[in-house]
């Protein structure tokens, strides 16, 4: 894909390819814990948290985006 090039210069921190597994994991024990506190409390009104009550996101392979003002031609490619 020769024509194909990204239209705005922003890139992850890290040379991780994907998050995938972190947020694998996470889902994971977001689901536990609700599972938990359905059981102790009967109520399915009442909501266990959000995923990053049990893990931050700068924990993550790939922990965020900077945007770079003057890109290098190769970075901006597909």
């Amino acid at each position: 894909m020769s024509r194909s090039r990204r239209k705005t210069p922003i890139f992850g921190n890290t040379t991780a390819e994907t998050d995938h597994p972190w947020k694998k994991q996470v889902a994971r024990r977001l689901r536990h814990r609700v599972k938990q506190v359905l059981e102790q409390t009967l109520d399915g009104d009442h909501f266990a948290g959000r995923p990053w009550d049990l893990d931050s996101a700068w924990s993550s392979e790939k922990d965020g985006k900077h945007y770079c003002a003057a890109p290098d031609p190769r970075w901006m490619r597909k």
